[in-house]
């Protein structure tokens, strides 16, 4: 889907942002403009499509309303209702608003609004229905190990790591929204199938056709704070088996010893080596480390979107570090 969440941050910081009738506003505007730029998409989306786009929205507005503080009358913290409206200054007219309904409010596009989306939301409607509407390899059948996994440390991590043999899942729901997969509008003169890797924004981008990219939010690891620029995929893995380095053995962070793959593995359900031998791109057994930097490891997915990456490169694919 397109950034939706950072369209609308954007656009909450032209204004009152602290004022909730205010940001109601905001997305009420947002809702309106995204239904008329995706009636007119060309070519034409279908109604599934459609409602992507518009649950893509509904979750960006979630996710910047629990950001905000939220407090009722009394100054206790409260959800606000976001169809809520003031109540009626008098009974006659609580008993007008309950006959007439709601009551039609004229629409006022804020500008920063109208050029967020009309930038990213008509660019990614055609770009990104081309990209998905690709038939893609479906991701290979889970390998279990048959070795259970390791018990945890007994030394937590003070990065917030996961200790290795601990399995804290595979899946997106720990992750905030900014760090899903996403495809976004993203110019450069990178080729298609090109890697560039972000590691200040702990983003990395899958380069796609018609100025859009495929964006996956990364956790980047001490042994790969200082790669810079271009590399190639040398190898793929599925469910690699992971040993650990020296210092973690002196520190008593992990057992020494060749852990096989699987659950509660360090490098996750598959691994992207990289040609300079020593740096790579993997999964991990700790999402919440998604978009933080972390002592141990390098370029870090969570196991769904290492999956997934994994399934659209190929083995030689342009990996450009920055800085």
């Amino acid at each position: 889907m397109a950034d939706y969440y950072a369209s609308l941050s954007r656009a909450l910081k032209s204004g009152d942002s602290a004022n909730a009738q205010w940001r109601r506003d905001v997305y009420d505007q947002a809702r309106t403009l995204l239904q008329r730029q995706l009636s007119t998409a060309r070519p034409p989306l279908s109604k599934a499509e459609i409602k992507l786009h518009a649950d893509a929205l509904e979750a960006a507005i979630k996710s910047i309303e629990n950001e905000f503080p939220r407090r009722d009358a009394g100054g206790a913290a409260r959800a606000a209702r976001p169809d809520s409206r003031p109540p009626a200054e008098h009974p006659r007219q609580a008993a007008r608003v309950a006959d007439e309904g709601p009551i039609a409010k004229p629409v006022r596009f804020s500008p920063v609004l109208l050029v967020g989306f009309a930038v990213v939301v008509a660019a990614l409607c055609a770009a990104a229905y081309a990209f998905w509407s690709k038939p893609r390899e479906s991701a290979p059948p889970q390998v279990k190990s048959e070795t259970p996994p390791r018990p945890p440390s007994p030394a937590p991590l003070a990065d917030g790591d996961l200790a290795p043999g601990v399995d804290g899942g595979s899946s997106d729901a720990d992750v905030p929204y900014v760090f899903r997969r996403q495809p976004v509008f993203y110019r450069t003169t990178h080729p298609a199938g090109t890697i560039i890797i972000d590691k200040q924004q702990h983003f990395l981008y899958l380069v796609a056709p018609n100025l859009v990219a495929l964006r996956y939010g990364i956790g980047l690891g001490g042994q790969c704070e200082d790669v810079a620029g271009l590399r190639h995929i040398s190898g793929k893995r599925e469910w690699p088996s992971w040993q650990p380095p020296p210092e973690m053995i002196e520190r008593k962070l992990a057992a020494p010893g060749v852990m096989p793959g699987g659950p509660g593995n360090p490098l996750g359900a598959r691994v992207l080596d990289l040609d300079d031998g020593s740096s790579r791109i993997h999964g991990t057994n700790a999402p919440r480390t998604i978009g933080t930097t972390v002592e141990f490891g390098c370029f870090r997915l969570i196991n769904d979107e290492i999956g997934d990456l994994y399934n659209r490169v190929a083995i030689g694919a342009r990996v450009i570090v920055g800085d």
